[in-house]
């Protein structure tokens, strides 16, 4: 009887004021008939509900592949604006990257975490990284060299410093790994000058295939680094993305159809 208490729990739809409307699954009837039958077969019951049960979890991975396709094709490229004095390079900060980018991941259902876990080699420490939706989710561990070490190999940091630095790095690169971010040049939003912008020709396509692929416009232009995407114009799009631009346009258009 609890297994067709629990079943039954299944069909309800959040957010559907009416559920007697709702077309009945078949498979939920018909292991409702067999459970309900004094002479059922206990066997073939369990083998129905986990054929139930593998069916949801097909639908979550697919459901959580053709979201995770519309989120990445919203991700922004992100400004790397601060400076690391030892290594005489610029970096992204992790607030900077999730500011930019942990919105548009909840909005298609996303959650993201890496979180330190026991075990690894000398030197390392292990961060296993978990990205979930609904009732899917993808997970691994994944290495990140201890940093404690400037650049000349010299111990300059006490234990827990290099805890807390190595937590966040591991954060930092981890999200951008798993989502493909990419970390560039911070231009404030403005074309360089000397950059070549699209031709007239490519102008037309790229506006076509923004207006047949369903994007906000708004999201495209801050996908594409742009600070300003309210003023942003197309015309003066870089044209040296201008097939990365349609190829996103592309695969957004694409999940966007399967969702």
């Amino acid at each position: 009887m609890n297994q067709v208490a629990k079943v039954q729990e299944t069909t309800a739809v959040p957010g559907t004021e009416d559920h007697s409307l709702l077309p009945a699954d078949p498979m939920v009837t018909m292991i409702e008939r067999v459970a309900m039958d004094p002479n059922a077969d206990i066997d073939k019951l369990e083998r129905m509900l986990a054929m139930k049960e593998r069916l949801e979890d097909k639908a979550a991975e697919t459901a959580f592949n053709e979201a995770f396709a519309q989120a990445q094709a919203e991700m922004p490229k992100i400004a790397a604006r601060h400076n690391n004095d030892q290594t005489s390079s610029k970096y992204a900060k992790l607030n900077n990257i999730y500011d930019e980018c942990k919105p548009i991941a909840t909005q298609y259902g996303f959650s993201f975490n890496a979180v330190p876990v026991a075990g690894g080699r000398d030197g390392y420490l292990n961060m296993r990284w978990t990205l979930r939706r609904g009732s899917h989710s993808e997970s691994d561990v994944s290495e990140v060299p201890i940093d404690d070490k400037g650049p000349k190999g010299t111990v300059n940091k006490t234990q827990t410093h290099a805890y807390g630095s190595t937590t966040s790095y591991g954060r930092r690169y981890l999200f951008c790994a798993v989502w493909d971010i990419a970390i560039g040049d911070d231009t404030d939003g403005n074309i360089p000058k000397q950059t070549e912008t699209v031709s007239s020709e490519q102008f037309v396509e790229l506006r076509d295939k923004l207006e047949e692929s369903g994007m906000d416009p708004r999201k495209f232009h801050l996908a594409f680094g742009h600070k300003d995407p309210d003023s942003a114009d197309l015309q003066l799009f870089p044209a040296a993305r201008f097939k990365e631009a349609m190829d996103r346009l592309k695969k957004y258009q694409e999940a966007k159809a399967n969702d």
